[in-house]
């Protein structure tokens, strides 16, 4: 089993990154490794803002970072990981990771499938998870198991 001394976990926005700090934090355990847990806000937007807020584009999420921060650390909590590190950052998410993975320096980055674009961890081993929300888990098996009618 390969040693890592430091684990970077990029929780999704929708919430659902229970599952990534579980897998995380048996790894981190074990080892006695660091662990960094990133929230990003997405600051872009589908339209062009105008007057002042334009030339702010991280403001809204500043504002709200507070609060994040504070989910962010009772989600530690209660994964019994009061002991990693959590931040919470913004701008436009893939170049927001990027920019974390380059400074952080991770030997390991453990992340649902599909949230890291292709080379964006070039140094470190990625570990992708399946992060579907239960919700999502409960409607796949009743989906699986609805009898068929023709």
């Amino acid at each position: 089993m390969k040693t890592y001394r430091r684990i970077l976990v990029p929780i999704p926005a929708d919430g659902q990154g229970d599952v990534l700090l579980q897998r995380a934090a048996e790894l981190a355990q074990a080892q006695h490794a660091q662990m960094l847990v990133v929230r990003v806000l997405d600051t872009r937007s589908g339209f062009e803002p105008d007057g002042p807020a334009a030339a702010l584009p991280g403001e809204a999420a500043a504002r709200r970072s507070p609060d994040v921060k504070k989910r962010l650390d009772l989600q530690l909590a209660r994964n019994n990981l009061g002991w990693a590190e959590a931040k919470v950052v913004w701008g436009e998410p893939q170049a927001v990771l990027a920019d974390v993975i380059r400074n952080w320096a991770p030997d390991l980055v453990v992340a649902c499938a599909g949230l890291l674009p292709a080379g964006i961890a070039e140094d470190a081993d990625i570990l992708t998870v399946g992060c579907r929300s239960l919700f999502g888990r409960l409607v796949g098996a009743l989906n699986h198991h609805a009898p068929r009618h023709a």
